[in-house]
């Protein structure tokens, strides 16, 4: 009997022990099926700048052909063009006319400038700036006023002016406009580099100018010159001057002359004697002119 009883434990207990251990194994393989599947159903993290962001749309620039309605002319707008290019045309010929002969005299330049301040100003600015604004006005005439919201208003004052046949008058007044517009600025520098001293006037040096003169002398005796020096900046140490005075080509003599003192853009009046009453004609040359 009580080995009868051990035996039964024993089976018992090797029953109760696989029970368990595939018990065991069942859960640990449902774990891993389990946690598989949530290792495959997790998504990689992703950072917010790796998002990408819709592009942004760009409107269509709005042309002169989406606004006009019908023709994108009418005859007044044509006649407006005309009045406006045969404007500029006749300004055109009168600065044509009076800019003549201003580049080559840097004197006649400055005297031109200063009378004439548009010279400083280039036609072609004024002329774009009337122009764009006829077109502007022409094109809200036959847009229903939407010219304000065309991109450029370029393309449609092109064609607006070949339509009123008046394209070749236009690109001739362009190209006469800039030519004017050269010229003033040719004019602008001629006047820039006139001398400091007056027109009849040599220069001697950076601060003197001189010139002969026809002045009556303080004696009534022999040879006399007479001189007219004028200085930039002054000599306030003193200004002097010497000739030699020439008979037949050859130098036989000098004169001179001098001043005390000569203030800056003042000028002073020299004379040089000869008392020599001999045959033959004696002629006088600046031989030296000094400021102190």
């Amino acid at each position: 009997m009580n080995k009868f009883l051990y035996i039964v434990i024993g089976v018992a207990l090797v029953l109760t022990s696989c029970t368990s251990a595939d018990t065991t194994s069942s859960q640990s393989n449902d774990e891993a099926s389990a946690d598989a599947q949530t290792d495959e159903s997790v998504s990689p993290s992703k950072e917010p700048s790796e998002d990408l962001s819709p592009s942004p749309i760009t409107p269509e620039p709005t042309t002169y052909a989406d606004v006009v309605i019908g023709s994108v002319t009418t005859a007044e707008i044509c006649e407006t063009y005309s009045a406006l290019l045969d404007q500029y045309g006749e300004i055109v010929a009168k600065r044509t006319k009076s800019l003549k002969g201003k580049v080559k005299d840097p004197y006649k330049a400055a005297n031109f400038a200063k009378k004439n301040g548009w010279i400083y100003r280039d036609l072609t600015v004024g002329f774009e700036k009337d122009v764009n604004a006829s077109a502007t006005d022409a094109l809200n005439t036959v847009s229903d006023g939407k010219a304000g919201t065309v991109e450029s208003i370029e393309p449609y004052l092109n064609e607006s002016m070949q339509a009123c046949g008046l394209d070749e008058q236009f690109a001739t007044v362009k190209s006469d406009i800039s030519g004017i517009d050269k010229q003033q600025a040719s004019v602008v520098t001629s006047a820039g580099n006139k001398p400091w001293y007056p027109k009849s006037y040599n220069s001697y040096g950076a601060n003197l100018a001189w010139k002969w003169t026809d002045e009556s002398c303080g004696f009534s005796s022999g040879y006399c010159w007479t001189m007219r020096v004028k200085t930039k900046d002054g000599c306030y140490g003193g200004l002097y001057a010497e000739i030699n005075i020439e008979k037949n080509g050859t130098v036989i003599d000098f004169s001179n002359d001098s001043l005390g003192s000569l203030a800056a853009g003042k000028k002073a009046k020299l004379e040089f004697i000869h008392f020599d009453r001999g045959a033959g004609t004696l002629s006088g040359n600046l031989a030296e002119l000094n400021c102190y």
